[in-house]
């Protein structure tokens, strides 16, 4: 519910810098027109305004605002609850001011080009050992000039000097990829790189990569298809590989000659989770499948076209192209880049360039001195993960100052401790304090340096004092005051009633003769023999979509079908439905009109409360604040 009021409130109190013209005033308080304007306008664009429209509206603007005021009076925003959570939604709210909207334009621009086209590269990768990076790029460097010599293949390398096992069997070969489905740094150098070309070495977290681009080609999108498979397993032997390939072949002789794929797949795969759908598997794009699916996947032309039958290391199969999704340049598309660019490591090279204008921006001053001493006696325990506080000298000492705010040693001394065990550099772990540090600082003057983030802040800290003190006084209380909520059910009691209704259950049946056999067995349910159930059980045995049941007690509008019957005890006739199906209905009683208990109709009960507690709210707060509204300038807005 809070996300649910939180957007709501997001949406309609939106802002722009708000004039001085007052429109009204709660107590002291003064509210302009041009933020009841931006509010109103937004949500009604296209009806036409009216006194009794515009009436209508300030006072649920009234009401928002006066519950607003009152959780102030209330010092619900000095909480340590509120002051998390809106310090939680201020950090995600801040992000958008924290990048540099050119820099992230690029990349966007640069990973839409690039997903329009498939890779097919190798690779070979030599792993840093023992924190040794001169070592490996030398080694990466000798087997580059091996291959440019043509002393050795590329595959021949990968095999005799890939520390990658995962592809020595295809000989370094990575099979096609697409954007984001490998790290940035590699992604770059393969899709910068031309056929036949082998890249210098790239370094990753994963060591230095040699890189050869086997094939470029148009982006292939996404296939759907179903499968009929038959098992072998890994490590099968022949016999159980041959027996398996001639189940494939018989049943795509059954293909051939016109049999439907579907059922076959329902009849006969292996692959049982999806033979009860028909063989058929979620889309999937390069990359998702093993290479031998894949290539016989994307080896179809048109839907409905189906493969031979085709081994990969679980078994044989069969596939049959459905859909053909190719890559278009949609929103849909354009949104999926934007937020797998906010989780890929493109967010850090976006992260350093703005720190990077930040440092130019701001006035930074570092006390080396100060600097220098901590670094000589911290350098070796940081190394060791063993810094301690114990070891600080002078906390209170500047390290340095960014504008006018100034940064302790105890600071960067903490954040040392916190996080050594990940980094235990001194000096990269000073530069990522004072790249935070910046960071932190922009984020406190984005309020100064933006008003329409201000008034975005102030729009989700009234959404969250709203939901907090509506949820005391209203939702938790109507939920929580049993005696209250008790009260108002029995003062209330005209307004919770059972009609009359039917207790029933209702068999739709697939055709006229299903329902009759259905008829013939109610009987047996009339004289209490069987259960509505066992009538279920028993029309189902052939197929379970013989017939279907539902159970319950309806009022009049409640069910359809329950609508069309005549009322009384028993069988009803077979009424046909628009989709040719036929329903039989079983009246197993007639219920009477009848006041209803509290348990029956709790739900709508607390509902009511809620309304019933809202309003009396409200009349007290309009009692308490005294509310000015200068209506002249609220009608103003019919002329405009």
């Amino acid at each position: 519910m809070k996300k649910s009021i939180l957007i709501i409130i997001s949406i309609l109190f939106t802002t722009n810098i708000f004039s001085q013209e007052t429109l009204m005033t709660i107590n002291d308080e003064k509210i302009s027109i041009n933020e009841f304007e931006n509010i109103f306008y937004k949500n009604n664009e296209d009806i036409e305004i009216t006194k009794e429209y515009l009436d209508e509206y300030i006072d649920l603007f009234i009401n928002f605002k006066l519950k607003v005021k009152e959780s102030k009076e209330l010092g619900y925003d000095t909480l340590s609850s509120f002051i998390k959570e809106l310090d939680g939604y201020k950090k995600q709210l801040s992000k958008p001011y924290l990048r540099d909207n050119n820099f992230n334009e690029n990349l966007f621009n640069e990973a839409l080009e690039r997903i329009q086209f498939d890779i097919n590269a190798s690779h070979i990768l030599i792993k840093i050992e023992n924190n040794d990076a001169k070592s490996a790029l030398n080694e990466a460097l000798s087997i580059r000039n091996q291959i440019i010599s043509k002393e050795i293949s590329f595959s021949d390398a990968a095999v005799k000097y890939s520390d990658d096992e995962y592809v020595l069997d295809s000989k370094g070969n990575l099979g096609y990829f697409t954007a984001f489905m490998m790290l940035y740094d590699f992604e770059s150098v393969a899709y910068n790189s031309s056929i036949g070309e082998v890249s210098v070495p790239v370094k990753t977290q994963y060591g230095y990569h040699l890189i050869l681009v086997n094939d470029k080609r148009k982006a292939v999108g996404e296939r759907k298809v179903a499968h009929i498979m038959f098992k072998t397993g890994k490590g099968a032997n022949t016999k159980k590989i041959n027996e398996s390939y001639k189940k494939a072949s018989e049943t795509y002789d059954l293909l051939t000659k016109g049999d439907k794929f579907v059922e076959v797949a329902e009849r006969f795969s292996e692959d049982r989770s999806t033979a009860v759908k028909g063989g058929v598997l979620p889309s999937f794009g390069v990359g998702k499948m093993v290479r031998e699916f894949e290539e016989a996947t994307f080896s179809l032309k048109l839907p409905g076209d189906f493969s031979k039958p085709f081994q990969t290391p679980y078994g044989w199969h069969i596939v049959m192209l459905l859909e053909d999704n190719p890559v278009k340049l949609d929103d849909d598309l354009f949104l999926s880049v934007k937020q797998k660019i906010e989780k890929d490591s493109r967010s850090k090279l976006s992260n350093e360039f703005m720190i990077t204008k930040l440092k130019d921006l701001y006035n930074i001053k570092i006390y080396k001195e100060n600097f220098n001493f901590l670094r000589k006696i911290a350098v070796k325990e940081v190394s060791k993960s063993a810094w301690d506080n114990e070891l600080l000298i002078d906390g209170d000492k500047k390290i340095f100052k960014i504008e006018s705010k100034s940064y302790s040693l105890k600071e960067l001394s903490d954040f040392i401790i916190n996080n050594q065990k990940k980094n235990n550099d001194f000096d990269q772990l000073y530069i990522e304090f004072l790249n935070l540090s910046l960071l932190s600082y922009e984020e406190s003057q984005l309020e100064n340096k933006y008003p329409e983030f201000k008034n975005l802040l102030k729009e989700y800290k009234e959404g969250i004092l709203l939901f907090d003190i509506t949820n005391n006084n209203v939702w938790k209380k109507a939920v929580e005051d049993s005696a209250g909520l008790s009260n108002y059910f029995n003062e209330n009691l005209s307004d919770y009633k059972w009609n009359e209704r039917l207790d029933v259950s209702i068999f739709t049946c697939l055709n006229y003769n299903v329902s009759y056999k259905v008829r013939n067995q109610l009987y047996k349910l009339k004289r209490g023999l069987i259960k509505d159930i066992d009538v279920l059980n028993k029309i189902n045995s052939s197929s379970p979509l013989n017939v279907q049941l539902v159970s319950g007690q309806f009022s009049k509008n409640e069910n359809n079908i329950v609508d069309q019957i005549v009322w009384k005890k028993g069988i009803s006739k077979s009424v046909k439905n628009d989709d040719g199906s036929y329903t039989v209905v079983f009246v197993h009683d007639i219920l009477n009109a009848r006041a209803k208990n509290l348990n029956e109709t709790k739900g709508k009960v607390i509902s009511d409360y809620q309304k019933f507690l809202d309003l009396t709210w409200i009349k007290i707060l309009r009692s308490k604040y005294k509310v000015e509204l200068n209506k002249n300038l609220l009608y103003s807005l019919i002329s405009k």
